[in-house]
């Protein structure tokens, strides 16, 4: 006979691995929120990079100029994540713009989710538009804000992009603005890493099943 303590150990494990199976994301990015590395101040709590290597963790500098802010700055502008973030105009007013860029280890044929917040205070420092190129494998998109900013604003985007080689660079470059193009908490996961594994559903359904057993049983009892 199947015991009322048996099925509670069988339907009360499955449940609790349904609830613990769904991945967590795993960003494949390092340092995608800008925390990580040695700014040196220039007295604005910024730090300022041309194209090239950057004391940012991870990153490079691409396009004109970034530069790396952290909290406490002059400029009235907050990080979206942690205490730094970037601005992609730097200190030079209008375009062009600088960016930033980091290689990836990726499978070929899989979709991957670049996902970014833009920054934007356009009440203080110019526009809308503000905007973002993204760029991933093959895929290039641009992400804009189009409203007034009356404080330091963020507004995440995401792009999908599928891998065409086993390492794939990660480009987010100023596309639009006048003094201010932010950017921070950058991610790149495996498209549908937050879905739970098909394993939870075929778990709950057994213990539904063992759950509906132990009733028919009893009412026969």
């Amino acid at each position: 006979m199947f015991s009322c303590r048996a099925f509670m150990q069988v339907f009360f494990g499955a449940t609790c691995t349904v609830l613990i199976a769904p991945h967590a994301k795993a960003n494949l990015l390092t340092n995608g929120s800008f925390e990580l590395g040695t700014l040196v101040n220039d007295g604005n709590q910024t730090m300022t990079f041309s194209a090239g290597p950057t004391n940012i963790t991870g990153w490079a500098a691409a396009g004109r100029q970034v530069s790396w802010i952290d909290t406490g700055n002059p400029f009235f502008l907050t990080a979206q994540d942690g205490n730094r973030f970037l601005d992609l105009t730097a200190y030079i007013t209008g375009a062009p713009f600088g960016g930033v860029t980091q290689n990836v280890a990726t499978t070929v044929g899989e979709q991957y989710d670049l996902s970014f917040y833009l920054g934007s205070y356009t009440q203080r420092w110019g526009g809308p538009p503000v905007s973002i190129s993204a760029s991933a494998a093959a895929t290039s998109q641009s992400f804009t804000v189009s409203t007034t900013s009356t404080a330091s604003t963020w507004t995440p985007f995401s792009m999908l992009f599928t891998a065409t080689s086993a390492t794939t660079a990660i480009t987010l470059t100023g596309l639009a603005g006048i003094e201010y193009i932010g950017l921070d908490n950058v991610s790149v996961d495996p498209a549908g890493a937050s879905v739970p594994e098909p394993k939870s559903y075929v778990l709950m359904v057994a213990g539904l099943g063992l759950l509906g057993m132990a009733g028919h049983r009893r009412i026969r009892q």
